[in-house]
């Protein structure tokens, strides 16, 4: 009977734990970290970009990471929902079209307003 009592006060506490650390921010900033981190690398591989910090902002209302480039610009993004943040928001798309401007367009084509020449 006291070995079961160990053992149901032991679960009790670390569900109090880890309740209070998701509930004070702590493991879901991890998570936004992580998710943004892994999204970034796999969509935007030429950009070799750098975390530099997460914050709550209410403004917002969600969480906002920032990560440097080579050129030590800073990159700001939006990722919503306060307990489980897992998908980046506002700034994908600017960043998206910088990148691509940068990165992916070929020597030759040339950009007409919304239209792109492609020389063959």
């Amino acid at each position: 009977m006291n070995r079961k009592r160990i053992i149901v006060v032991t679960i009790i506490l670390t569900l109090v734990v880890i309740g209070g650390l998701w509930v004070s921010g702590i493991i879901p900033k991890q998570i936004a970290k992580i998710c943004a981190t892994n999204y970034l690398k796999k969509n935007f591989p030429k950009a070799q970009l750098e975390y530099v910090d997460i914050e709550w902002s209410s403004s917002h209302g969600g969480y906002l990471i920032r990560f440097k480039d080579e050129n030590n610009r800073i990159h700001g993004f939006i990722i919503n929902n306060k307990y489980f943040p897992i998908k980046l928001g506002q700034g994908v798309f600017a960043f998206r079209e910088e990148y691509t401007e940068k990165y992916d367009k070929v020597e030759g084509d040339a950009d007409i307003g919304d239209y792109r020449v492609i020389k063959n």
